[in-house]
């Protein structure tokens, strides 16, 4: 799956999440766009560098096929940064390691060499 439009990360932050066969969904889709466009300057801090000449946007669930401006090889980096923050808000303990699980992914898929 092609990571490009708002509707593809959320696509893949619910699979991420196991959250793809009940509609109404445990998250929704306006919560996983919030979290997706709090990850853009989140990233921007750590790597300022793929963010020149860029100008972050602010996402909608009124324009999901909306393009998300990220170099391919961090946009997964995005979406765990999105499932993250969606797992920051449960309540149970098990929850809150995979919360940082995700942000830890987040980071090193930003920071790290490979």
């Amino acid at each position: 799956m092609a990571l490009d439009t708002v509707q593809d990360y959320v696509d893949y932050a619910r699979e991420l999440l196991q959250d793809t066969k009940n509609s109404p969904y445990r998250y929704s889709d306006t919560s996983l766009v919030r979290a997706l466009s709090l990850s853009l300057p989140e990233a921007k801090k750590l790597r300022p560098d793929l963010f020149l000449n860029v100008t972050i946007p602010t996402f909608s669930t009124a324009a999901m096929t909306a393009s998300v401006p990220m170099d391919e090889m961090y946009r997964t980096s995005l979406a765990y940064y999105m499932c993250g923050i969606a797992q920051l808000r449960d309540d149970e303990e098990v929850q809150d390691q995979r919360a940082a699980a995700f942000l830890g992914m987040f980071q090193a898929k930003l920071t790290t060499v490979s």
